[in-house]
């Protein structure tokens, strides 16, 4: 993956500046926001650049040409790379050459590179990226390469400003470096002006790429099949230059009969026979020209700009998803970089493209990059990288850059700029009141956060209820008020479905009476609350707080399947037994038949076997808490399992509490096990 790249004198950057992109390579979806003329779009040209796709933007204020230069920094597994090396016809004479050369390269940057940058060559953009390396070098210097490779104006190799990156090298020299790096990598470029009839044609270079498809070589595979015809074994190419040499041969014959000297014949040092690349040109032409994308039977160019870059999205969306979570050691992994996803879109679609481009990352793999104004995503991305740039005349760019992972999004909102801050809720609700208003065939679930969302789909129909987390507590409360606010101007507004904003109860719940009111009740703010009297799950209007009354706290966690719950619990412990000695695990037990899974509070889920163990429970619950979401997601795999195989043991109550409140069947079909069914 591409952890970050130096770029000198390329568009909007006329010094080195380095501009970290990536924090790992698990969640490789990267945000780059930030106003008009900061540099956002520029960082996706220059790697478009690098890579060979485009041509050089220079600088204005740019006057050394030597001093110009795009250099991506690469993160590389090691195992997967000399995999894909040993299995590469151009590379696999050369692979001891390369990955020695590799590990040399390697080895000087995770170890040896930060000692070279004394005094005045130790400039901003080179404390930048050591910076970046120490946060890393634990986790990735013994399993990745970390490589330089970069290109100058002339599109020739280098590896500025690592100079001395050549004398690591060995045999091997940096075009063989670059050369192998663009044949590990697919880099997809989709500017804001590309046009969707140009990009979504089959016989397109980037849409080959999407569909990891040559379809060159596939039409020159065909035409050297070789196949039987006149009971002979031969390839189609050979066949047509057989029957063609008879015909040629007849037609001598006939200009013979009026005088033997006539006669048609390829010039001499000329090629005799078509060859498939003769043919692919018109086949290409002739057969998949007259191919277009259509939708609805309208051709692309006949849909508005907005629908046309939807449609783009779709497109690379549906291909990428087909191809699934590849093996990096299969090679042309793909980055795909589009600039401003929304442009024309409608709004009620904004965050469902970019939740897509999210996916195609996070699960399945694809390093993605993005630049937008439309700052209603950040609420809406669980993981990844945030990348904003600001405005400065600073010459060395001091401050320009700012980095945050979307995983402590909450824990940083405290260092964002204001435009990130206050843009991003009010984006994201009136991308959201748009979408209530239009979509009448799914009902609107608003939760905290990604965890919240994996347990909720577990039961619920995705197909009729779109579940979307915003970032905590206190945006749901926020955008519930600035859904609700336009319905005190025009009732007309109003959702079509039913919109349920659903929090925690927290230990800290506060006064909300300040909170707005749909009259109709569509759309609602509720918390979970635990009813031990009842065994059942409330479901609490925020708006009728009473601090005198009793409360239980309630997460997401506290009202899911006990039995299911207790075992991946089970799991994780067993994994972390070693690491956790003080923990005296197997003094509690975890009572797979009680009600609800919650582990504070009143509760017959978690039993302290000793009075020790009840001393500590605190310790073992925080340790419980820590692994809260690979805890959703090995839930949500014994789940599923569950639901496919002997069914669950029984529905947990808040799914009940959801189904009465939306009035729908609104839920997954289901078994319950044998002889244990208690609802249904």
């Amino acid at each position: 993956m591409i952890l970050g790249v130096f770029i000198n004198g390329f568009k909007s950057y006329a010094q080195t500046a380095y501009i970290h992109l990536c924090n790992n390579d698990t969640y490789k979806f990267t945000t780059i926001v930030g106003k008009n003329g900061t540099g956002k779009s520029a960082i996706l040209e220059a790697l478009n650049c690098y890579f060979k796709q485009g041509s050089w933007n220079t600088n204005r204020q740019s006057k050394n040409r030597e001093d110009m230069f795009i250099s991506p920094i690469f993160l590389i597994e090691k195992t997967s790379l000399e995999k894909w090396l040993k299995g590469s016809s151009e590379f696999k004479s050369k692979v001891e050459e390369i990955t020695s050369g590799f590990e040399r390269v390697s080895t000087y940057l995770w170890e040896e590179a930060d000692d070279s940058f004394k005094g005045a060559t130790r400039r901003a953009y080179i404390k930048e990226f050591f910076n970046q390396i120490g946060k890393i070098k634990n986790k990735y210097s013994k399993s990745h390469y970390l490589l330089v490779s970069g290109r100058n104006v002339d599109s020739k190799s280098t590896s500025k400003p690592f100079s001395t990156v050549i004398k690591e090298l060995g045999s091997i020299t940096l075009d063989q470096v670059n050369s192998v790096i663009d044949s590990y990598y697919n880099y997809i470029y989709i500017p804001v002006e590309q046009q969707a009839q140009s990009t979504l044609r089959i016989e397109n270079i980037q849409m080959q790429k999407i569909m990891n498809q040559n379809v060159i070589l596939k039409i020159e595979e065909l035409l050297k099949e070789r196949l039987k015809v006149d009971d002979k074994n031969q390839s189609l190419i050979d066949h047509i230059n057989g029957q063609l040499s008879v015909f040629i041969e007849d037609i001598n014959s006939i200009i013979k009969l009026v005088d033997s000297e006539y006669e048609f014949r390829a010039r001499r040092n000329k090629k005799q026979n078509l060859t498939p690349s003769d043919i692919v040109d018109n086949i290409l032409q002739g057969y998949f020209s007259k191919r277009t994308l259509k939708s609805s039977q309208k051709e692309i160019e006949e849909l508005s700009s907005g629908e046309q870059r939807r449609a783009m999205i779709d497109i690379i969306y549906a291909f990428l998803k087909n191809r699934g979570k590849e093996e990096e050691a299969n090679g042309r992994n793909v980055i795909l970089a589009i600039d401003e996803p929304e442009v024309s879109q409608d709004l009620s679609h904004c965050f469902e493209q970019f939740e897509r481009l999210e996916k195609l990352s996070n699960n399945f793999g694809n390093q993605v990059f993005v630049t937008t104004h439309w700052y209603g995503i950040l609420p809406v991305i669980e993981n990844g990288t945030l990348l904003h740039l600001s405005e400065t005349e600073d010459s060395s760019y001091k401050n320009k850059f700012s980095i945050f992972d979307f995983y402590n999004y909450l824990d940083s909102q405290e260092h964002f700029p204001d435009e990130i801050k206050l843009k991003s809720i009010y984006d994201l609700a009136i991308s959201l009141s748009t979408y209530i208003r239009k979509e009448s065939s799914k009902h609107l679930i608003l939760c905290e956060g990604g965890t919240d969302k994996r347990y909720l789909e577990t039961l619920i129909d995705s197909s009729k209820v779109r579940i979307l987390p915003v970032g905590g507590i206190n945006n749901v409360r926020n955008l519930y008020n600035l859904l609700v606010m336009p319905l005190k101007i025009d009732k007309r507004v109003n959702s079509v479905k039913k919109v349920l904003c659903l929090t925690d109860t927290d230990p800290n719940i506060t006064d909300n009476s300040d909170v707005g009111r749909d009259p109709s009740g569509k759309i609602q703010l509720k918390r979970l609350q635990i009813n031990h009297r009842e065994n059942k799950v409330d479901l609490m209007s925020l708006d009728n707080f009473n601090p005198g009354a009793e409360y239980t706290v309630t997460r997401i966690e506290d009202v899911i399947n006990p039995k299911i719950y207790k075992n991946v619990i089970q799991s994780v412990i067993n994994e972390n037994r070693d690491n956790f000695e003080d923990i005296l695990f197997d003094e509690y037990e975890l009572k797979e038949n009680a009600i609800f899974s919650n582990l504070r509070g009143e509760t017959n889920f978690l039993f302290c076997k000793t009075y020790e163990a009840n001393q500590n429970k605190q310790n073992f619950i925080s340790f419980i808490e820590s692994k809260k979401t690979l805890l959703s997601f090995r839930y949500v795999e014994e789940f599923n399992r569950a639901l496919v195989t002997d069914g669950i043991s029984s529905i947990p109550p808040v799914f009940i509490s959801i189904k009465e409140f939306f009035k729908d069947d609104i839920l997954k079909s289901y078994s319950i096990e044998p002889d244990k069914s208690t609802l249904h």
